[in-house]
């Protein structure tokens, strides 16, 4: 096998599991949903944080491979651009399954009384955080800065319905209960806003990798 075609190989892989992460991390937010939607959220917590223990150890192996990637090749130009988005890509990516198993622990110690209505809209909010990642992971798997651009536009949306989420929780007035259940959902409504930040920088990282040029999606 010549250096090239190997060297190839070598980022060709960095590729693929940085988009296989995404599948995990992507699933960990789903099923995080899902605990925050039902009572039956303390088993969905403890699945959580088993596959976020998997998730670290891919960004662990990810982190080796691309520093051995570059250690072996000195790549320059786009090719060191991708080691260096492949490794803050995962770093992202690791940290949004966090934020996945803090959503999770959240949403387990909501009360049985939780209102529906604050649920809707969180989940609302959540939805169009995963519009962003579809589209930020498919830009970085297609090198398409189009999708990648949409991410900004995206995020003004969510930025935009956590702050009205947040004034309305601060509106209420609380009995003890209550207010636990307010505590639980304002947190909630910040890892969402932080899950859509993780990813406008996934998209910044794209747009890096295909012009070499750094841009502030927000």
């Amino acid at each position: 096998m010549g250096v090239r075609k190997a060297y190839e190989q070598d980022l060709t892989y960095l590729k693929q599991e940085i988009l296989n992460m995404g599948k995990y991390v992507k699933y960990a937010f789903d099923q995080s949903l899902l605990a925050l939607k039902t009572n039956d959220n303390q088993s969905l917590a403890r699945e959580i944080v088993t596959d976020d223990k998997n998730i670290n150890s891919m960004e662990l192996k990810i982190m080796d491979a691309a520093t051995l990637t570059i250690a072996k090749q000195q790549p320059v130009a786009t090719d060191l651009r991708r080691c260096i988005v492949a490794l803050k890509m995962a770093s992202d990516l690791e940290r949004m399954a966090d934020i996945a198993v803090d959503i999770a622990k959240a949403s387990s110690r909501l009360s049985e009384n939780r209102s529906r209505e604050d649920i809707d809209q969180l989940i609302d909010m959540a939805e169009i955080a995963k519009q962003m990642f579809d589209q930020a992971m498919e830009a970085y798997e297609n090198q398409e800065l189009m999708h990648a651009q949409r991410v900004a536009s995206l995020d003004d949306h969510v930025d935009s319905k956590y702050k009205l989420f947040i004034q309305k929780q601060l509106r209420q007035n609380a009995d003890e209960v209550l207010l636990e259940d307010i505590t639980q959902l304002s947190f909630i409504g910040r890892y969402i806003e932080r899950f859509a930040d993780h990813t406008t920088n996934l998209a910044e990282w794209v747009v890096y990798e295909v012009n070499g040029h750094h841009f502030d999606l927000n």
